[in-house]
């Protein structure tokens, strides 16, 4: 089974040329990014078990730079398990600024989503007090 890379600016399929021949990033450059910056570019992969990994990470790191991405994530993906592991994130992650996103999900959205925003509000809570 052969593997499939992808450009981690566009996403598109590509072989493993040194440069992306679609947007023409240069793939050699990419080695100066840290962790947390290509686990946030995972965010927007096409294969569908990349986001809802790289959202897992990026919770357990309790990366503050993943809340917008994570919010905008959990609010526009059709996909209950990506979205389910945004919320989850948001909850350990624990900022504030997810709590209109994680109010409306516990209210309005699918039974694994509200209760993965159910659990997040409950541990943002607590981390208040």
């Amino acid at each position: 089974m052969a593997l499939t890379h992808f450009c981690p600016s566009c996403w598109s399929e590509i072989a493993t040329e040194p440069v992306c021949l679609i947007c023409g990033t240069d793939l050699r450059d990419l080695s100066g990014e840290s962790y947390e910056e290509k686990l946030l570019q995972a965010l927007y992969h096409p294969e569908p078990t990349v986001p809802g990994r790289a959202a897992t990470i990026l919770g357990e790191l309790g990366s503050k730079a993943a809340i917008e991405p994570l919010i905008e994530l959990a609010a526009l993906s059709s996909d209950l398990y990506i979205q389910e592991a945004a919320v989850v994130a948001l909850g350990r992650i624990g900022d504030a600024r997810a709590l209109p996103l994680l109010d409306q999900l516990n209210r309005e959205g699918a039974l694994r989503v509200r209760i993965a925003a159910d659990q997040a509000l409950k541990a943002l809570k607590r981390a208040k007090r």
